[in-house]
């Protein structure tokens, strides 16, 4: 990032768009950049060279690769959308250092805190603007609502969530050494809205993962419940329920403070006041849209972003210390 009174150079208009990655997370991108103006989606890879043509196609052309180092090699692009499984993180944000292209990178943003540690490392010497996708910070209802916490809300201490859903669809994702499991991959957007809420880094991680209700389903090696039990260095706790063996899917938080409450369903916002009166919010635009129109203003303004890459290894570190922590049957002390 450039130091305060150093002249930003500003990229030209439009931002030129690169994708490594073309799936289902990707296409939700894709069709959200296209909202957004001063952006050109012009170059795509992915090892199914025909999800990237499909891609060039839904924008009316662009640049088609199978392999993304051709792509960062040939490409003039002024920023980066990485959108792969966590397995498959290699070199491509390294890449991008090199190059100077700022990328936005989907969560988790690896599987072991040694590559993310590499990652940021390099990343924070550059000085590059990053985004993890963590889309509920984008959340307007919730946005506001904190607002309110922060103005008013008085000590936090406790964050508690739950994330019930069934088996996506992706083969990798019922793989440990592939996905990082449910807590990992899927339930890390409740964990790192507990540290964006509580506004503290983690101190202490204890966790109970069973393996029970979906031993029977075919190369599936992942937890299917959880329970995770976070301490923060502000004294305010967290506990965050997951499953993928539910029957119906749903996702709630809730959050107690000093003098208010929040409550969350997916589709509203409740604040509770002492006395009881209620300030209900919806979410007036949609959360993936903003996080994208924030990371492409932040290139174009050569600003750095609500949510940098070192985000996403602090939330990373956090799930890894719960997976540590069910194995190994006890608390485990952060950082790692």
């Amino acid at each position: 990032m450039p130091k305060e009174g150093e002249e930003v150079e500003v990229p030209s208009l439009p931002l030129k768009i690169g994708i490594i990655g073309c799936g289902g997370i990707a296409s939700a991108h894709l069709k959200a950049l296209q909202q957004i103006p001063d952006v050109k989606l012009s170059a795509f890879s992915d090892i199914v060279v025909e999800r990237a043509r499909s891609f060039a196609e839904a924008v009316g052309g662009g640049a088609i690769y199978k392999d993304y180092h051709g792509m960062l090699e040939n490409e003039r692009l002024d920023a980066c959308y990485i959108c792969i499984p966590p397995f498959a993180h290699t070199d491509q944000e390294l890449l991008c250092v090199e190059k100077g292209i700022p990328f936005f990178v989907e969560k988790p943003v690896a599987l072991t805190l040694e590559k993310a540690k590499e990652i940021d490392a390099a990343v924070e010497k550059a000085g590059l603007i990053t985004q993890v996708g963590y889309v509920l910070r984008f959340n307007d209802a919730m946005v506001r609502a904190l607002e309110i916490l922060r103005r008013e809300g008085g000590q936090i201490a406790l964050y508690q969530a739950i994330r019930l859903g069934g088996i996506p669809g992706t083969p990798w994702w019922r793989r440990m050494e592939l996905s990082g499991g449910q807590l990992v991959e899927q339930s890390t957007h409740m964990v790192d809205q507990a540290r964006w809420i509580i506004d503290s880094e983690a101190s202490e991680v204890y966790a109970k993962f069973d393996y029970s209700l979906l031993k029977d389903v075919p190369d599936f090696n992942i937890e299917d419940v959880s329970i995770v039990s976070i301490a923060f260095e502000n004294g305010a706790l967290a506990c965050i329920t997951s499953s993928c063996a539910a029957k119906k899917g749903s996702m709630e938080a809730w959050i107690i403070a000093k003098n208010l409450q929040i409550e969350s369903d997916g589709s509203s916002v409740r604040v509770i006041r002492v006395g009881g009166e209620v300030i209900e919010m919806k979410p007036e635009k949609t959360a993936l849209v903003e996080e994208d129109k924030h990371f492409i203003e932040c290139v174009k303004r050569g600003t750095k972003t609500l949510v940098p890459y070192r985000e996403g290894l602090k939330t990373l570190e956090v799930t890894l210390a719960a997976v540590k922590s069910a194995k190994e049957g006890k608390p485990i002390r952060l950082p790692l």
